[in-house]
């Protein structure tokens, strides 16, 4: 990739390249191909919607100087885990507190990750194709953007080194997004009950509806300085358009 304003770039301390570029173009488990459901694309530099989500990442991601509050810095830290190991993990909890059966567990486990695994390779591919610059990269290079309304600022940092990977859209967010997809279609949308792990703090958190995972996750990824919000709002609703045509064609129930 060539260097140029709104182009991905390595990102310190690593500058390590990106990460399973490769994902992105394996054949998906439901959908016809990675490209079938299209993102609408990142922001254009020169718009005030970008110039938005700079200001936003820029004041509530930055490692030093920010605006969090210490509550919204536990609930970055708290999504700073592996997000499909504290996914799996809550699933099986789920599973066995609902005193679900076989059948029922299998049909759930094969929604859930079904519908993730290929929200994450259409995410991938989004990631290939787009190539859009992480916070860091923007931000420290404002100045590049022709963007009348973001400023430069060459020492800024985020809260936790950046992955190693394109910014849009958030690979969290497509892996949430099928998530409280699928738990709604499955047990109702204030009623998915998922209790979440996170080892990074040493917590758990209880979700009642799927709304409130998906605001707490979208947010946490801009507290953490990783993404702008679009990313998080585009890849949750990629997630969610795959559930949405794959139980329309798989997963239906059987009478017994």
């Amino acid at each position: 990739m060539t260097p140029a304003p709104g182009v991905w770039r390595p990102t310190p301390p690593a500058f390590a390249p990106m990460a399973v570029p490769w994902l992105g173009f394996v054949r998906p488990l439901l959908l016809k191909s990675p490209t079938q459901i299209q993102l609408p694309g990142p922001d254009a530099l020169n718009s005030k919607a970008y110039a938005r989500d700079v200001a936003e990442v820029k004041a509530m991601g930055a490692a030093s100087g920010s605006a969090r509050t210490p509550a919204q810095t536990e609930t970055a830290l708290f999504w700073n885990d592996n997000v499909p190991r504290q996914y799996q993990t809550a699933f099986r909890d789920l599973a066995t507190r609902r005193h679900l059966d076989l059948d029922d567990s299998a049909r759930m486990f094969a929604l859930l990750n079904a519908t993730a695994a290929d929200t994450a390779i259409a995410c991938w591919r989004g990631k290939y194709d787009h190539a859009y610059w992480r916070p860091i990269t923007a931000i420290q290079l404002a100045g590049t953007d022709g963007n009348p309304a973001t400023t430069p600022d060459p020492a800024w940092s985020p809260l936790v080194a950046t992955p190693p990977y394109p910014e849009y859209p958030s690979g969290h967010a497509c892996l949430t997004g099928p998530t409280t997809a699928g738990l709604s279609h499955l047990f109702g949308a204030r009623h998915i009950d998922l209790t979440v792990d996170s080892a990074v703090t040493g917590t758990t958190r209880h979700y009642t509806t799927a709304k409130a995972l998906n605001q707490e996750t979208m947010s946490a990824r801009i507290w953490l300085g990783f993404h702008f919000r679009k990313a998080m709002t585009d890849g949750n609703q990629l997630g969610r358009a795959v559930t949405s045509w794959a139980v329309g064609r798989y997963f239906q129930p059987v009478g017994r």
